[in-house]
């Protein structure tokens, strides 16, 4: 796998950066090398350094959703983003940044030293913050500012809570205390989950839109994967997080209806996709990973296409107020894969309903708390879906590359499915 990681890290860094140059058939070269790093499973040992130990990259069974998807839906993305891109006037080298972001995605979850975790993670801060600042909406200096203060708050607390363990590599990670504590926090702020949110809104609403679909569902969707890899060894009180999870998910979907644009309701749900994350994570039962992996992945597909059908209004409509969408009926074909995929009903959402309400602990307060978090997640998504119906029917122009990435994105979540039944039986 040495020799792989090599080669993979060498073309996708070496085209993203011509990709700030050339830019798409660069951008999209890059993320199709990105793919050598899923042809070969397996742990490999990269180099021992002074005080933090050994540095390694691992891809196994468990890594893999994770990862694949986003390479994947970074693809999807660079294909969806053109026409979009070219709406605002974006430069060129919105490719290259865009591909760096996708390829500090990878590494976040390939390396298992928690400071090279902590590098990739400072790769994802700054490609995002760039693409926020030059090329978001509204406010968009001050948002980036935002949204870069906070997650490099989170990063930090996470890396001093790594130092103060003393423990650098995820394989036999112990954490005790304040050192426990602060790499929970770091993990929770990254994720926008309730308390630490605040910055989440405006950061996704405001961000271009290629950049929301895979900030929203990929980029602090893949905290939850270190709270489960690291939740043993960090001794954190998992029936509390469950607990606190499933607020998170209430809170999050009760935020949707206060928005009028539907790029903010997104972000706003995004929160209580992250806390049903969150809850995943903390499930003792076997089928937690399940529960976490399907409704990462689920989640991800049908939050990317969301967003990509919000890049479509704006592009074809010039507007994101609920108040002022049209639909006519490929658009709105999209948009009920999206939000019923995203509501659980179906799709591997379901699936991954399923397994966060069979890891439930046994009490009467905590189930109360599961039934209204898988209740209102749901209705979110339905809401947010009766607003675009309530627009009215009308002709939406739309970019022949954007629809068709978007329908991809929209559908995976059913594609799915029947395929991860297949594999359980």
């Amino acid at each position: 796998m040495f020799d792989l990681f090599l080669l993979a890290t060498a073309l996708a860094a070496a085209l993203s950066i011509a990709a700030l140059k050339a830019g798409r058939p660069a951008a999209l070269a890059a993320q199709l090398a990105m793919f050598l790093y899923l042809a070969q499973q397996g742990r490999q040992h990269l180099v021992s350094m002074p005080y933090i130990g050994e540095v390694a990259v691992s891809l196994d069974f468990y890594k893999m959703p994770f990862a694949a998807t986003s390479i994947a839906l970074g693809l999807l993305v660079t294909l969806y983003a053109s026409r979009y891109l070219e709406h605002i006037q974006a430069a060129r080298w919105y490719y290259g940044v865009h591909a760096l972001y996708v390829l500090s995605f990878v590494w976040i979850i390939l390396f298992e030293n928690l400071v090279f975790v902590f590098l990739a993670l400072e790769l994802s801060i700054i490609t995002s913050f760039l693409l926020i600042w030059y090329f978001g909406y509204g406010d968009r200096r001050r948002v980036g500012l935002l949204y870069f203060i906070w997650a490099q708050v989170g990063s930090i607390l996470f890396l001093v809570g790594v130092a103060l363990s003393g423990h650098f590599v995820a394989e036999g990670f112990k954490a005790f205390g304040l050192a426990s504590l602060l790499v929970l926090v770091g993990l929770l702020v990254k994720m926008g989950t309730a308390g630490a949110h605040f910055w989440l809104p405006y950061a996704h609403a405001e961000a271009p839109t290629p950049l929301s679909a895979l900030l929203s569902p990929v980029h602090v969707g893949l905290m939850a994967y270190w709270i489960w890899r690291l939740r043993e060894g960090a001794q954190w009180p998992l029936e509390v997080l469950y607990a606190y999870g499933l607020a998170t998910a209430i809170y999050g979907s009760f935020l949707v209806f206060r928005e009028v644009d539907i790029k903010r309701a997104l972000a706003d749900s995004t929160i209580a996709n992250m806390g049903l994350l969150v809850a995943a994570a903390a499930v003792k039962h076997p089928l937690g990973y399940f529960a976490l992996a399907l409704l990462f992945v689920g989640h991800a597909f049908a939050k990317a296409a969301g967003f990509m059908l919000s890049g479509i209004y704006i592009v074809g409509l010039h507007t994101r107020r609920f108040d002022e969408l049209r639909w006519d009926l490929k658009i709105f074909a999209i948009a009920v894969m999206t939000f019923v995929a995203l509501s659980g009903v179906f799709g591997i959402n379901l699936l991954g309903k399923i397994g966060v309400a069979l890891g439930a602990p046994h009490s009467l307060s905590v189930v109360v708390l599961l039934i209204a978090a898988l209740f209102t997640t749901a209705l979110y998504s339905f809401y947010i879906l009766n607003r675009i119906y309530k627009g009215g029917a009308g002709e939406v122009s739309v970019d022949g590359e954007m629809y068709i990435s978007t329908l991809a994105s929209a559908v995976l979540p059913y594609i799915l499915m029947p395929v991860v039944l297949l594999w359980f039986l």
